[in-house]
């Protein structure tokens, strides 16, 4: 029998084909859906308009609910709970969640429908097919409900007592490029563990940043903006994104207020409002004026709900003790998840290969910075240096002889940037040997980029 689930302080209604358990999901996608109603304005089924891509077999466990059709000719999946025509349909403003198991099938399907809408009063006639949340997956499990009772003793990972009320967690960052995440991290932490530059779309992997308080451990996760991709690295960056949001304890929605929200802006939020976490919208750039900010205040507040709103200037390190009281009210009670002295799940080679793309990014102009990768090829550590040779990936040989320059003068340049901030980075003299090298577009070919070490499960 499909089943669905209700979670009124999301907005969120859940059908399911297949009982889901933890992990069984393996990929997402999304597709436009309408509700079904009866004359009486009550959901009775739900219609979503599939891709072509999707075939029969990825459907198996869905059609084999005799509730569930499929209309190859207009390539919609039309789940009707109540053996009735609609008397009318109700088109959902967000797209449709899907969720797939590793064999591509479709498990179920998530919809966020409007507040507006009043959802809880219109399921009466599906009462037979909902199911409770699992008490330890419901709204209140991931910070948003009452108190859960405190543990007699928590532990560090090296036995050491806790105090009481100790709490740890993840905090994703999200928002559209250029916000200003990866400057934020780095203001929280009080060091420099993400690249940042005024270009779009710097960070290209979730980047873990860890600040330790004696009364908590916050777990920030640095996701790459997200955007409309262009290239199969645009959509790798993409969808590490959306992950990062469902496993998150708080997302934190970040966005300048210099400027109006987008429409990326509205899928951004359209995701936070999906997930079970708190949600604590982050208004960057606020030393930054605008005449019209209490207009933009206005529109970001309308994307909502929101837990909590913090004005922030990552830049200038305002707001910043606010914003982490604010998470740490919000994250559950727990042991620390890291050891108490680390800062970042980065290595010191993928760090020292960030910083040089950092230099890439801050020299060169066009297409060039984007269709930049680097690899450390080898790393030796010397009684007074450490020598560390890497290759810079362009997508073009033409882009090859802009990072070089004239008589090597641009590489030159690079590399002096980068060595100063991985000495600082390391605390050690470094000699750094740097070479270019042509890949062609290796940002659409899936081979170069699980080489280079874009995959998804990372």
């Amino acid at each position: 029998m499909v089943t669905i689930s209700l979670d009124p302080g999301a907005g969120t209604l859940y059908w399911y084909f297949t009982e889901i358990e933890a992990g069984s999901t393996d990929g997402e996608g999304e597709c436009d859906g309408t509700l079904l109603l009866d004359a009486d304005g009550q959901v009775i089924g739900v219609g979503l308009e599939l891709d072509e891509s999707i075939t029969r077999a990825d459907l198996a466990l869905a059609l084999q609910h005799p509730q569930v059709r499929y209309d190859r000719k207009s390539v919609t999946l039309t789940v009707a709970l109540i053996d009735e025509e609609p008397a009318e349909v109700q088109p959902l403003h967000e797209p449709a969640v899907l969720d797939f198991d590793a064999q591509g099938r479709l498990q179920g399907c998530e919809l966020l429908v409007a507040r507006e809408f009043g959802l809880a009063e219109r399921l009466a006639r599906l009462e037979t097919f909902v199911v409770s949340l699992d008490e330890d997956e419901g709204p209140g499990a991931r910070g948003q409900g009452p108190e859960i009772a405190e543990k007699p003793e928590l532990l560090t990972p090296d036995s050491r007592p806790l105090p009481p009320g100790y709490r740890s967690g993840f905090v994703a960052l999200v928002g559209k490029p250029n916000v200003g995440k990866s400057t934020l991290l780095n203001a929280l932490l009080g060091q420099k563990i993400a690249i940042v530059s005024p270009k779009p779309q710097t960070t290209r992997v979730p980047l873990r940043g860890i600040l330790n308080r004696p009364d908590a451990q916050i777990i920030f996760v640095d996701t790459p903006g997200i955007h409309d991709p262009r290239t199969k690295l645009g959509s790798f960056m993409v969808e590490q994104a959306r992950r990062s949001i469902p496993d998150a304890d708080v997302v934190c929605f970040v966005v300048d207020i210099s400027a109006p929200p987008n429409r990326v802006e509205q899928r951004i939020a359209a995701l936070a409002r999906r997930a079970r976490a708190a949600r604590i919208l982050v208004l960057n750039k606020v030393d930054q004026r605008t005449r019209a900010g209490q207009e933009h205040l206005d529109a970001y507040r309308a994307l909502g709900p929101w837990d909590m709103e913090v004005a922030v200037s990552a830049l200038r390190a305002q707001g910043l003790e606010t914003l982490v009281d604010e998470i740490v009210k919000r994250l559950p009670p727990g042991a620390p998840l890291y050891p108490q002295d680390q800062v970042t799940d980065q290595s010191e080679r993928e760090h020292t290969a960030e910083l040089v793309r950092e230099q890439v990014l801050r020299y060169t102009e066009q297409e060039v910075p984007h269709g930049v990768a680097v690899e450390v090829e080898e790393w030796e550590e010397k009684e007074l240096a450490i020598y560390i040779r890497m290759t810079i990936y362009v997508e073009k040989e033409s882009q090859k002889g802009i990072l070089i320059g004239a008589g090597g003068a641009m590489l030159k340049q690079i590399g002096s940037g980068a060595r100063r901030g991985i000495e600082a980075a390391l605390g050690r003299q470094i000699y750094l040997d740097l070479w270019v090298k042509a890949r062609p577009n290796w940002r659409d070919d899936p081979s170069s980029l699980h080489w280079l070490g874009y995959r998804s499960d990372s």
